[in-house]
């Protein structure tokens, strides 16, 4: 079966054990959902290799090309089914632009947390922080310690965003039927007091707050498909209580702060380096 029929989920591979956890999650999710995974692995020679090779420069590019395809094929050999997944695509570029060029509201991306790159030391590698960045659909990152299990439960964090929009709907759009998702609301009104002290001192600050998180949640799901929970806690805190029995964790690249569209917020970009779960970015042109 070709990638061009029906939905697809782009995997990331490049043989690191992360990338074998991204494309075990995607070919169990896309199995489930009747959809199909498509492996993409990317290559290039640098100009220093080019240098090196001299003039065996053709000859060092179908080798590359060659070994990337056994790289890929030696990933889809390792999956326990293999049956939602579909031939892997060889192409010659930098592996964030090549996935970057196939992301797509409608075309998930899904990577590891932290690929083969040179600095270990890095929890989140420089593709999955750059296609969570600036890719224009959804990007599922997958951390290397992940054992693929049906998605039962999925948190959503909701700060009322365009982006927390667009993550709420994806996830209610994409989850199974069966599956509990709950939209955590965290907010903190006077940070350095317990929440108890806050109720009783700024009571019309909270209900202020959130009542105008409530009605956009409620008119994004009017059936209330998901459970809402609103907490006067950092969204770290909310979150981190939540994930260790989480399947799957929704948020937005950014929040509601003036940061650069060119940089992960602070909450996300934390999320993607500590959660022990797949965490989806999902982006407002969702």
């Amino acid at each position: 079966m070709t990638a061009e029929s029906g939905t697809t989920w782009i995997v990331g591979i490049d043989g690191s054990p992360s990338s074998d956890s991204a494309l075990a999650w995607a070919a169990d999710v896309a199995g489930r959902r009747g959809e199909r995974a498509w492996p993409v692995v990317a290559w290039h020679l640098d100009a220093f290799e080019r240098i090196a090779a001299r003039g065996h420069v053709d000859e060092e590019r179908v080798s590359r090309c060659a070994d990337a395809g056994t790289l890929a094929h030696d990933a889809i050999s390792r999956l326990a089914d293999p049956s939602a997944v579909d031939d892997p695509q060889v192409v010659d570029g930098h592996a964030a632009a090549v996935l970057l060029g196939m992301s797509s509201p409608n075309r998930p991306v899904v990577v590891g947390r932290r690929g083969q790159g040179g600095l270990r030391h890095r929890v989140l590698g420089s593709v999955s922080q750059y296609l969570a960045t600036h890719a224009p659909g959804p990007v599922v990152v997958v951390p290397e310690t992940w054992t693929p299990r049906p998605v039962r439960r999925v948190v959503v964090a909701f700060d009322g965003s365009d982006h927390a929009v667009a993550a709420m709907r994806w996830a209610l759009a994409t989850v199974p039927d069966d599956a509990e998702i709950e939209v955590c609301m965290a907010v903190d009104v006077v940070p350095w007091l317990h929440p108890d002290v806050v109720v009783e001192r700024y009571p019309d600050e909270v209900d202020r707050q959130r009542s105008a998180l409530m009605v956009i949640v409620d008119a994004l799901d009017p059936d209330e498909r998901a459970h809402r929970s609103f907490e006067l806690h950092s969204p770290h805190q909310a979150l981190s209580d939540r994930w260790n029995d989480t399947d799957l964790l929704v948020l937005g690249p950014r929040g509601r702060g003036a940061i650069s569209r060119e940089l992960l917020g602070s909450v996300s970009n934390w999320v993607l380096h500590e959660a022990p779960c797949p965490v989806a970015v999902v982006p407002s042109s969702s």
